[in-house]
């Protein structure tokens, strides 16, 4: 009850700085003249934007990556016929490795898409993140190689 009257006071302040200001511009008396906008735009339909395409891409991506999980000991024999191979099933903690992928994975593009549409200072971070990310994979690539060859 107090914030409702309060907000009102504020209101009220707001529309009679707003006249003084009107009225004494310059030193000048000018006339102000009030009217209510009767104009309302309703618009409904939601814009398709670049951030809501990523978004959906990313779902369908992240939904793919994770049918794996269940499509993985799936096999198609030379005669084109799909057989189970029991062979290839992950174990219990092999899938809690994979789901764990799978969701920071998920977490790190969502927040990367969405930070990037906050603005011009987020893009920079993006930007920074990914040059980060690159650098990683290189350099995780090559000791990768090393390691192998050894």
């Amino acid at each position: 009850m107090i914030i409702t009257h309060l907000l009102i006071a504020v209101r009220e302040a707001c529309v009679w700085l707003t006249i003084f200001f009107v009225v004494c511009k310059g030193g000048k008396y000018i006339r102000a003249n009030f009217k209510e906008s009767t104009e309302i735009n309703v618009n409904t339909k939601k814009e398709r934007t670049l951030q809501l395409t990523l978004n959906v891409v990313g779902i369908l991506m992240f939904m793919g990556v994770l049918i794996r999980w269940w499509t993985v000991p799936f096999s198609v024999s030379r005669d084109l016929q799909i057989y189970y191979n029991q062979g290839f099933q992950m174990t219990l903690n092999e899938c809690k490795e994979f789901l764990a992928f799978v969701l920071c994975a998920a977490g790190v593009y969502f927040s990367l898409v969405n930070v990037y549409f906050l603005g011009k200072t987020d893009r920079r971070l993006v930007y920074t993140v990914l040059v980060l990310f690159a650098v990683f994979s290189l350099y995780m690539m090559l000791t990768l190689l090393a390691v192998a060859t050894h």
